[in-house]
Parts: C-alpha cells; structure tokens; sequence
C-alpha cells in the first residue's frame, strides 16, 4: 500500500462508524469492489454497498461493516459501474442519457394492503410478496392480535436540474406538472408515444432525451 492510499484509507477509516444494524436493502448482493473519490481528487478503493432504506453508504474494513460519513470531503463514489454522489446527507445514483442526467433515489414505503383472512390471505385486494406484520397491541387492558397486512414496496424518486434548481418527480403526474401548463399536453404526448414506465429509470432518460 503506498503512502498516499494508506493515508486516505486512514481518513476514510477515521469517518466511518461501525454499523450493528441489518440491511435487507442494500443496493448491491454483496459489497461490490468500487472506489471513493474526494472533492481533492484523491481516491481510496475497496468493498461498497449502498443501504437505501437508511440512506448510509457501507464500507467493508477488514470483515468489519463501517458505515461512510464525512460526505461533505466526498465528491462520487463508484461501486462496479454505478455512480453515486452525496446530496443532503444521503447519497443518489447518477444516471446518465445521450443528453440528459438524471438522479435517483430509492424510496421504501409500507402500504397497508387489507386484513388477513383465511388462510392467510388479504381479504381486499391484489397483493404480491406480502408480508403478515402480526403485531400485538395492548386494546383495553387485553393483547389483541393486529392482522393487517402490509406490503414494502420501493419507489424510484428522479432528480432533474430544472429551471436553475434540483426538481424531483416520481410518476407522470409529478413529471407532467414541472412544464408550464400550455406544455403540459405536448409532454403528456410525448409519454405516451414513447410508452415510458416511470418505473424504471431507464425509460426516463429516453424520456428526458426526447424532450431536450
């Protein structure tokens, strides 16, 4: 190892706190080897993995899981071939089209999908991947059982620098609703000619290209 990485790997080790918390949402199946780059254009490689459930950026130290802070010194970090930069505490992959660059950040939310029914299906309803959160709570002096179901569903949240400004938008309507309004239609138009699924990302940026 030479000098300048030792020294790098130090500040970075000196930044990073060790995480005790599980993570069913990291980006990556395993950590990834990829590199760090400070905004001094100094840089330090090792094993990533994003969490997007608790927005922290993992660093392998040894076989000890640390968690990446001092993001304001941190210019990207680049896990295999994903880009991600530092914005507010958090950290958001960078997508880039022919013309276009589009941030993003994934967004868990639990959504209640009904009540259990007989064997252990959601009474209202078309639910996938469910998951049965059978918690007790204490109603009138007595534990009763809470047998809703809920469902954790992940959403992709876009960042696009719009009008001199960071804008977000996660559906067709949010989207729709950045374009002044005698716009809006040809926009609307546009969605549909090219049959964009906002869910997934890289229908957006043949989106956001079609419309430069």
């Amino acid at each position: 190892m030479t000098k300048k990485t030792f020294l790098l790997t130090a500040f970075l080790a000196f930044g990073l706190l060790v995480s005790a918390q599980e993570s069913n949402g990291y980006y990556f199946k395993d950590f990834t080897p990829g590199r760090v780059i400070l905004k001094n254009k100094q840089f330090a490689r090792g094993k990533f993995n994003y969490d997007f459930v608790n927005h922290q950026m993992h660093f392998l130290n040894g076989k000890t899981d640390m968690i990446v802070e001092n993001l304001e010194d941190i210019d990207t970090v680049i896990i295999d071939k994903t880009r991600f930069i530092p914005l507010e505490g958090r950290f958001l992959e960078v997508m880039k089209g022919k013309k276009s660059v589009v941030l993003i950040e994934k967004e868990v939310k639990t959504r209640e999908r009904g009540k259990e029914g007989a064997m252990g299906l959601a009474t209202q309803g078309s639910v996938q991947a469910i998951d049965v959160n059978a918690r007790f709570q204490r109603v009138n002096g007595e534990n009763k059982m809470d047998l809703t179901i809920y469902k954790e569903e992940i959403e992709n949240v876009y960042f696009i620098f719009h009008k001199r400004d960071w804008e977000s938008f996660r559906n067709q309507a949010t989207f729709v609703k950045l374009f002044p309004k005698k716009k809006q239609e040809g926009v609307k138009e546009t969605i549909k000619a090219l049959d964009i699924d906002f869910d997934k990302p890289e229908d957006v940026l043949r989106l956001l290209d079609a419309l430069e």
